[in-house]
């Protein structure tokens, strides 16, 4: 039974494979030989646990009508879908249907992907068992061949015997259970294959589409207006491409994907924030400005942004919900727009949204190709027209950066007014899809613009707005780097809101997909050479994901540095190493992110560290003994940014702590960059580990005479009354010694501030000398008595 279930096996996974093969999950049966006689005792145990798996395999919940359930509800629409929009249907349907069909097959396949997964999950226990089981079996049924058996006592015998019957009940449960699995693997494949080709065809009437962009699709104007007599065939078309979309829309939200739940999180909060900042603003914490359009009308802000959201998260929608929430969109644009809106733009933004709900009015109720034609026709002479009079009657811009921009305005306006002109024309010569692509494109990108222009605005106004809450307004990050931050999201906003005017653009005017042909063979050329692959875009990937990995790093690290310093609940230095190990952290990981989104696998990165361990035993010792060191410094935090140290010969205040070197800027204004193997390995010393005072000395001598408790007496009080000196510890005045002209003594004092301790000294000494001066003690010259004598036989001349 089991061996026929394995060769309809081998038979069904001729299509796409469903479940694995067997030789992927076991030895081959024809390496299986007989057992040893002292291996059959503990054998038969493990046979019998097997068999108790199996059992409870059988026993426990099948996963079959579950999968074929969810098998039907993706035949469903594929099998609707093959109805109404397959085969010459496709070649009459308009591009936007084409392409949320393309959507939608492309949801299926997502789906069927899935499905498989799970499937191959669910199916993998039982396949593994019933190969376990027939190994087993076969290798008892050599060991009966072979006459290992007929030594042992009876009893053993029969419990061979006992296993082995258990062994085949449990086999053909198992070989009924594949044959469903196998069954349904088969309808699987089946309805993978339909999914295909309903790709293809769409992909092909969508290639059909574009290639009609050139020539004329229709008679000309003048000669038919190609309407359509049966007006119910029409309607009937529509109707069922609705019923097409519905479905997409059912499907896919029932899907419940990971976007979709991001989506609805970011809607659900978006609107208490916006309220909780509105209800703060009366407070005086609103910016004047740009914010006011987005506090004033809050509803409108978060509809807006709601939908712009859908557009960012949710790009594989269907079309319908996507046009739904253009359409949606349409009061909030023009309520948001910021006030010079009338200065710089004037009335086009009020055009672009009428032209585009007239367009898309006329999509929907229009179902007749001819009468589209017509209305087509009378919207791109309103559009033209309106162009016209818009560039007769353009507003003057604002002097200085104003000025600036009045010739691309102007070349903008031209530029849509020659496209519109070709649609015109096209559309009367008989060109109605190159007509159609022109106008609905000009119409659609000046709309999306006006809809991103609108969202950008509400966002930077709600960002200034919350900047500016007195929670955050405190912080030394925001207090310091708060136009810094906004001047960054303010351009990552602008920048994301051209490559999404971009890409629609590209789209609405039938360039995008021709473009991704050709970036595809772009990036896809490089060299292959054994295991190791280059591609022209996994080289781009590499760059961009490194460069952002070292944005990020650093922006973490500046993050760190501002915040964590003020913290007084952490010690001293924690918030500088955890901001530089951070930095190094998020380092490596985005490289490492970096290669795996080039193509780079672990496998071939452990040649890389091999030859990096190669290296470092030949001559990088002193490297990776200064990157530990740092790590060391890092950690035990003996010296710190600001500190004033004197290392490795060096004496000035710490910049910056590398992993590899510490940078400290001498008193002499030189950065020096000390390798950290040095600090460690040397004496280090740190004038501002605990503070920042310092004792400092001045050694005074005076003439031999004077008394000592009075010049004790002075120098205290001179020393006490030297701005700079602190009570606290208190300062010491000694006598030290008799000098060969001088009684010395010695004034020990402290300061608080240890970059200026020279200048306290230097003070202090000129107080000392105009004390002694004022008391008459004199500080003796130092003095050599020189004695003449003859030598013996000389004579004094």
């Amino acid at each position: 039974m089991l061996a026929a279930v394995l060769l309809f096996s081998a038979s069904v996974q001729a299509a796409p494979p469903v479940v694995k093969a067997p030789s992927e999950l076991t030895t081959s049966p024809a390496a299986v030989g007989p057992i040893a006689v002292q291996d059959i005792l503990a054998r038969a145990s493990e046979e019998q646990q097997q068999v108790e798996f199996a059992r409870q395999l059988l026993a426990g919940p099948q996963p079959f009508d579950r999968l074929r359930h969810a098998l039907d509800k993706i035949a469903g629409p594929v099998d609707a879908k093959q109805r109404n929009a397959s085969g010459t249907v496709l070649r009459g349907l308009p591009i936007m249907q084409l392409e949320s069909l393309a959507r939608h097959w492309e949801f299926d396949s997502h789906r069927f992907a899935r499905w498989d997964a799970d499937a191959h999950h669910a199916f993998a226990p039982y396949e593994e068992t019933a190969m376990q089981l027939a190994q087993r079996r076969l290798a008892w049924s050599a060991t009966r061949a072979a006459g290992l058996l007929d030594g042992l006592p009876p009893a053993m015998s029969e419990r061979v015997d006992t296993m082995l019957a258990q062994i085949d009940t449990c086999e053909t449960a198992l070989g009924v259970a594949l044959e469903r699995e196998f069954a349904l693997s088969e309808r699987a494949n089946a309805l993978m294959a339909r999914i295909r080709a309903g790709q293809s065809d769409v992909a092909a009437a969508i290639d059909d589409i574009d290639q009609r962009l050139l020539r004329v699709d229709v008679p000309p104007l003048w000669q038919s207006l190609n309407l359509n007599t049966n007006s119910q065939t029409s309607v009937d078309a529509m109707q069922r491409g609705l019923q097409i979309e519905s479905q997409f829309a059912r499907d896919y939200n029932a899907a419940g994907n990971a976007n979709q739940q991001v989506l609805r999180v970011v809607q659900l909060l978006l609107l208490p924030l916006i309220i909780w900042l509105v209800v703060r603003s009366p407070y005086g914490t609103a910016p004047a400005g740009i914010a006011v359009s987005a506090l004033q009308r809050p509803f409108s802000a978060w509809l807006l942004l709601a939908m712009l959201s859908v557009l960012v998260f949710e790009p594989d929608a269907p079309l319908l919900a996507q046009e739904i929430v253009l359409v949606l969109a349409l009061v909030p644009v023009l309520r948001l727009l910021p006030s010079n809106t009338a200065v710089w733009l004037g009335v086009p933004p009020y055009i672009a949204v009428g032209l585009y709900a007239l367009d898309r009015l006329g999509v929907a109720v229009v179902a007749d190709a001819g009468i589209y034609r017509l209305f087509l026709l009378a919207l791109n002479l309103l559009a033209l027209g309106l162009t016209v009079w818009m560039l007769r009657r353009q507003p003057p811009l604002p002097a200085g950066r104003g000025q600036a921009l009045q010739w691309p305005r102007r070349m903008l306006v031209w530029l849509v007014l020659v496209m519109l002109s070709v649609a015109a024309i096209c559309n009367v010569a008989g060109n109605v899809s190159l007509a159609e692509t022109l106008t609905s494109g000009v119409i659609d990108s000046g709309y999306m613009a006006l809809m991103l222009y609108a969202g950008v605005a509400a966002c930077q106004g709600l960002l200034r707005v919350i900047l500016s809450q007195p929670q955050l307004a405190g912080r030394q990050l925001v207090h310091r780097q708060g136009p810094v931050l906004q001047a960054v999201f303010d351009r990552f906003l602008v920048l994301g809101a051209l490559i999404g005017w971009l890409l629609y653009s590209l789209h609405r005017f039938r360039l995008l997909r021709p473009l991704q042909g050709a970036s595809t063979t772009l990036l896809g050329a490089g060299i292959d050479v054994g295991e190791v692959s280059v591609h022209v875009g996994d080289v781009l990937v590499f760059l961009f994901a490194s460069w952002l990995a070292v944005w990020i790093a650093g922006a973490v690290r500046r993050l760190l540095r501002e915040e964590l310093p003020s913290h007084r609940t952490l010690p001293r230095g924690v918030g500088n190493s955890i901001a530089s190990l951070s930095y190094y952290g998020v380092l490596i990981l985005g490289l490492l992110v970096a290669l795996s989104a080039a193509g780079f696998k672990v496998s071939q990165l452990m040649l890389v560290f091999g030859a990096l361990g190669i290296g470092i035993g030949f001559g990088l010792q002193n490297v990776v003994n200064n990157f530990v060191s740092g790590v060391v410094l890092m950690f035990e935090r003996p010296i710190q940014p600001g500190d004033v140290v004197d290392a490795a010969g060096i004496s000035g205040t710490v910049r910056e702590i590398r992993l590899r070197a510490t940078t400290i800027r001498t008193f002499d204004g030189a950065d020096s960059v000390v390798p950290n193997g040095l600090l460690l390995s040397g004496n280090l010393t740190n004038w501002t580990m605990f503070d920042r005072s310092r004792r400092f000395e001045v050694a005074v001598g005076v003439a031999y005479g004077a008394e000592p408790a009075q010049v004790i007496a002075i120098l205290t009080a001179t020393a006490g009354a030297t701005p700079g000196v602190v009570a606290d510890p208190p300062l010491v005045v000694l006598m030290t010694g008799y000098g060969e002209s001088a009684l010395n003594f010695v004034v020990r004092a402290w300061t608080n501030d240890v970059s200026h301790w020279m200048h306290v000294r230097g003070e202090l000494l000129q107080r000392v000398l105009a004390a002694l001066q004022a008391a008459g003690i004199a500080i003796p010259y130092p003095q050599i008595d020189v004695n003449l004598r003859n030598l013996p036989g000389e004579k004094n001349e």
